[in-house]
């Protein structure tokens, strides 16, 4: 019962539809957390666009077996478009994730999949971007290691609510070994929909990952939009701590 008490406790969401593993704003690896792992994150994303977003979160994730991790996050939002304001809880994400092909020495490639559900339980609001509704979202992922480098591909798809039907993709590309204790990564990601190629974002982030202890890590990323429709940027500071 441990881990469901921790997991209603600490779940998980971010004021966007999507999951990112450390040190990446989206991109997720097709490799889980060790069993009987637990991961917890606390973090804060400022999100600039007509209308900055702030938000606070707190997550969990946790290897319930081999190659299988669950997870969740709760935000809790800061909205303003220069005209009003709004603060409220977001809508949790819960998110499993399996590993369906495990990379070896001599094909360091692993695929896998999750299934990321939102679950509404702060109002409806346009500011602050909760619709009040249920969205549901299937990625493949596939993640490859070169040492020092570690590169992901995620490829999904959302339905959301009674809006349009959302692809989502992203790429990322992390350098372990940079420099003692610090990790550098790189990240291309971005979404289309229904409504057409002129509603499409593109968005690109630089970050950088560093231990201060075996357990605590602490990760820092910038993000800049590269499309019309893409937030201006995202700024993003997370601590995690990792214990069995």
């Amino acid at each position: 019962m441990k881990p469901f008490v921790l997991l209603a406790v600490l779940f998980l969401v971010h004021p966007i539809f999507a999951f990112g593993q450390p040190p990446f704003l989206v991109t997720e690896s097709a490799i889980p957390i060790d069993k009987e792992s637990y991961q917890v994150e606390g973090g804060v994303q400022f999100n600039r666009a007509s209308t900055r977003l702030t938000s606070v979160s707190a997550s969990l994730r946790y290897g319930l077996i081999n190659n299988l991790e669950i997870a969740g996050t709760l935000p809790y939002l800061f909205a303003n478009d220069g005209r009003r304001s709004r603060n409220q809880f977001g809508d949790v994400l819960l998110v499993t994730k399996v590993r369906f092909i495990k990379g070896r020495e001599a094909n360091p490639l692993s695929i896998g999949g999750a299934m990321q559900v939102k679950v509404p339980i702060g109002s409806e609001s346009n500011l602050t971007g909760t619709t009040g509704e249920s969205d549901i979202a299937f990625l493949a992922l596939a993640s490859k290691e070169i040492a020092p480098y570690e590169a992901h591909l995620n490829v999904g798809y959302a339905f959301i609510g009674s809006l349009p039907d959302r692809l989502n993709y992203s790429l990322g590309l992390e350098h372990k070994e940079f420099r003692p204790n610090l990790s550098l990564m790189g990240e291309l990601f971005g979404s289309a929909n229904e409504s057409g190629p002129s509603h499409d974002n593109w968005s690109g982030a630089l970050g950088a990952s560093t231990f201060l202890r075996p357990q605590i890590r602490l990760d820092g990323a910038l993000g800049l939009g590269l499309s019309h429709h893409a937030p201006d940027y995202i700024l993003s500071l997370r601590s995690f701590y990792f214990f069995k």
